[in-house]
């Protein structure tokens, strides 16, 4: 590969957006540190990695097997894929081999990571049920975002194996405070998933993808995106009036969700079924969840340092 072809094949990894699953693996990591799990660093970057292997292969994969219907899409900063292939298609034998690759590796850190820290089988075979949900997502003949599933297959990624996988390395297991934390966060899911899609209908009608917004329009994916976001912040407010996860106070978690309800409120008040006064709403509900998510995990690592530096 000549240097062009080595930075577009980097480009189609999207590595930035490894973040939206660093961040919520991070939280739950700390929130079962918080609630009494004792971890290593080893035991977090080596977690990570399994994990960060799956999210990277998604990118790939996505790519490559959206390739067709991104023909049709006009990227842009949150959605389309990284618009690599559909100018360059001689890439995507390596998009391929790179995607089946990671996914490999990251079954075999999983593996590692299960026998090296004695966890139970189940962990690998969350990891499995992680690669292959991202796999499927695109990929012929379940192609869930195709078929009227995509949004289940967000909420299940960003609500509960991206933070789940995070809380299990630390904790060991997945216990009711878990799945309670991973109410909120399914909600942001679907608010991510949603404001995604609302740029890219018109591609995704021509391209065949049977997304939500695609059957709905954006009217309706503004009102359930303010919908979602309200529910999220109700249920943070009533973990912290309830000290669910006591020692740890939610009010401050419960305060940040106002970021992302607010934009999501300002976005359905001026909300557009044209795609150039949407557009600029739907990517501010993306930086509202960026914001809501890195909020959260800053929070929490500092009420943990508190608990390990505090007197």
């Amino acid at each position: 590969m000549d240097t062009r072809t080595v930075v577009e094949f980097i480009r189609l990894g999207r590595f930035p957006f490894l973040l939206s699953g660093f961040i919520p693996f991070t939280a739950g990591a700390l929130l079962a540190f918080l609630l009494g799990a004792r971890f290593t660093p080893a035991q977090f970057l080596f977690g990570y990695a399994a994990m960060a292997a799956a999210h990277l292969s998604v990118h790939y994969s996505n790519d490559y097997f959206d390739a067709d219907a991104d023909r049709f899409v006009e990227t842009t900063a949150i959605s389309g894929g990284s618009g690599v292939l559909p100018r360059n298609p001689a890439l995507k034998p390596a998009a391929l081999y790179a995607a089946v690759s990671l996914m490999a590796l990251s079954v075999l850190i999983g593996a590692a990571f299960v026998a090296v820290f004695d966890y139970p089988i189940i962990f690998l075979a969350f990891g499995i049920a992680g690669n292959l949900l991202g796999w499927f997502y695109t990929a012929p003949p379940i192609a869930l975002a195709y078929h009227r599933l995509g949004e289940v297959a967000n909420v299940i990624t960003f609500g509960l194996l991206m933070p789940g996988a995070g809380y299990f390395v630390a904790m060991g297991t997945l216990d009711w405070p878990f799945f309670a934390f991973a109410v909120p966060l399914c909600l942001y899911g679907l608010v991510f998933i949603t404001s995604v899609e609302i740029p890219d209908m018109e591609g995704d009608i021509a391209g065949g993808k049977r997304t939500l917004v695609v059957r709905r329009g954006r009217i309706f994916a503004f009102s359930l995106i303010a919908l979602a976001a309200s529910l999220a912040t109700a249920v943070l407010a009533v973990f912290a009036l309830a000290g669910v996860f006591a020692p740890v106070n939610f009010w401050p978690v419960a305060l940040f969700s106002i970021i992302p309800l607010a934009l999501a409120l300002r976005g359905f008040s001026r909300r557009s079924a044209e795609r150039a006064p949407a557009l600029p709403h739907a990517v501010a509900n993306i930086q509202g969840y960026f914001l809501f998510q890195g909020l959260l995990a800053l929070y929490l690592l500092l009420v943990v340092a508190g608990s390990l530096f505090g007197p």
